[in-house]
């Protein structure tokens, strides 16, 4: 069982630091679906006892990414086709009310943050190597809405959902650079209507760019041949 070590933060306990490391490897497909968790080798590899890692687990298990088997250990929870729907749903219904919120209302120093990260996500792109890099930017860029919107306990209950979502749209990344790229633009699109405020022309979804949503659509049929294993269907 291959995972990337995360670097411990400061104050950041045993059980903060397990689960963070098991999630950024499950969502980073690192630990792909069906994969088995071995607490025991994972504690090894992480540093810590056992403890901490079966919490992080039980954590993972809250949000639909670990599956647990009383006497029989636990496994990455594998794609579901129908917690992708919900997840697509829920950011389609609740995204476009957030941004009319905050839409032509930013602060200089928001505005900066926003060119920023759309500035450090056009670099990533220019890497052989751009998948990571590109997603962490990527959810940075949707995490900066909630935030400055003050909807930070909305966001934590959007990414609770959209577990299924993200991993799938991570596929569509390793699938298709264009599938990327396309992100990137919308994110732009997106840029230009929180800069401006103007809401543009057609269904009020269309408010928070359902291209960029959908992205992963264009090659799902694809995504859904290729890694058949690591959905339950």
């Amino acid at each position: 069982m291959g995972i990337r070590l995360l670097e411990k933060r400061e104050k950041e306990n045993n059980r903060e630091y397990a689960y963070r490391t098991l999630r950024e490897n499950i969502m980073t497909l690192e630990l792909p679906p069906g994969e088995t968790l071995n607490e025991n080798e994972l504690a090894e590899k992480m540093k810590v006892s056992r403890t901490p890692v079966h919490e992080a687990i039980l954590m993972l298990k809250e949000e639909a990414l670990a599956e647990v088997y009383p006497q029989s250990g636990s496994r990455v929870s594998r794609l579901e086709v129908e917690r992708l729907n919900e997840g697509y749903f829920l950011r389609l219904q609740v995204e476009p009310e957030i941004m009319r919120q905050i839409a032509g209302n930013l602060s200089s120093e928001e505005i900066m943050a926003f060119k920023q990260n759309l500035k450090y996500q056009s670099e990533a792109l220019k890497r052989e190597d751009y998948l990571d890099e590109f997603y962490r930017l990527d959810e940075e860029f949707h995490h900066m809405i909630y935030r400055f919107s003050r909807k930070e306990t909305i966001w934590r209950a959007v990414k609770n959902v959209c577990s299924h979502y993200d991993r799938v749209c991570y596929l569509d990344g390793m699938m298709s650079r264009a599938g990327v790229e396309l992100r990137e633009q919308e994110n732009r699109a997106l840029y230009r209507i929180l800069l401006t405020g103007q809401e543009p022309e057609g269904s009020p979804q269309s408010f928070c760019c359902e291209k960029y949503l959908s992205a992963y659509k264009k090659n799902f049929g694809e995504i859904l041949e290729a890694y058949a294993e690591y959905f339950n269907i």
